[in-house]
């Protein structure tokens, strides 16, 4: 059985284009058990939107809506893990730059040499 190298992958959302939080690589698969979001905005609420992308359909799925998130709040998503293959991703788009961080907590499998 392969040994998981447990990763924590964080990225603030500096744009409102979609941003790659987190790329299983190559000869990989991967585990992300959680992903905490925080809005550092101290006056103003923001939106997040989370999304997967499965490589093999070349095709990004909503993980959520436009998320508000209350200023100098925070959203931990822990229900369900979510399981990638190699080439798969995570990524997150704001609705205000500068006002949301992204980490997710991974993982990571190695599946060859």
């Amino acid at each position: 059985m392969a040994i998981p190298t447990f990763k924590s992958q964080s990225v603030a959302l500096s744009t409102t284009n979609r941003t790659t939080i987190y790329t299983t690589p190559s000869l990989s698969r991967a585990v992300i058990t959680s992903i905490m979001i925080a809005n550092v905005d101290a006056s103003s609420a923001a939106t997040v939107k989370l999304e997967f992308y499965d490589a093999s359909a070349t095709t990004h799925f909503a993980l959520t809506g436009a998320k508000s998130i209350a200023a100098n709040d925070f959203l931990v998503i822990s229900d369900s893990p979510i399981y990638f293959d190699t080439g798969d991703l995570l990524s997150a788009t704001a609705g205000t730059a500068d006002d949301i961080t992204v980490t997710a907590f991974v993982e990571e499998y190695s599946t060859g040499f």
